[in-house]
């Protein structure tokens, strides 16, 4: 048998350890709970990112082994949650053989998952030759689409286009790359020098 003593001690070990198992539970009920939410902060965690390129220069060869279309970005970024590519401060120069070079600025693009397009967003501006002969244009739009398979390319935002020393403005314009065809969607007016 124990004396008075020993017992006394084994019941305030057990004391004390119930009473710690008690305050240990109801801390970690209240953590789970959320009861202690209001003194904790939470940060939304960045996007998931695949790779990402630096100073970058992407290359297209056409079917004759020449570069076909040449992009080059301050910075190249995939994102995993939607497999989509974002450019920032990009140039893309696109060389045809029936419609000669173009040069395009913008200040961000996005290539969605399926890779059948380009989407240019802020300060988009397009600059080539549509005529062999000569004749430089260049539009200037907030954002702009090229569909790479049709090789078109659209917006429906508000379009400003300068041929030599004629002017176009407009809503919403429609360029088919391979046809040669641009059109104005609405609200067209211009201004012809001679």
């Amino acid at each position: 048998m124990r004396s008075a003593a020993g017992r006394a001690r084994v019941l305030t070990q057990r004391i004390v350890t119930f009473a710690a198992l008690m305050a240990g539970g109801a801390l970690l009920f209240g953590l789970l709970a959320g009861r202690y939410d209001d003194a904790t902060q939470t940060e939304v965690a960045p996007e998931a990112r695949g790779y990402y390129l630096t100073d970058a220069r992407l290359t297209e060869l056409g079917t004759d082994g020449k570069p076909r279309v040449v992009v080059r970005a301050q910075s190249i970024e995939q994102q995993l949650s939607d497999q989509s590519v974002q450019l920032q401060h990009l140039v893309l120069d696109y060389t045809t053989t029936r419609e000669g070079g173009w040069h395009v600025t913008a200040d961000r693009g996005r290539i969605p998952r399926d890779r059948t397009s380009l989407q240019l967003k802020g300060n988009v501006r397009v600059a080539g030759s549509p005529e062999p002969t000569g004749g430089r244009a260049t539009i200037v739009t907030d954002d702009l689409d090229y569909d790479t398979r049709a090789n078109v390319v659209q917006t429906s935002s508000p379009v400003a286009i300068q041929f030599g020393t004629h002017e176009l403005h407009g809503r919403g314009l429609r360029v088919a790359l391979n046809d040669g065809v641009l059109r104005l969607e609405s609200n067209v007016n211009g201004t012809f020098t001679p």
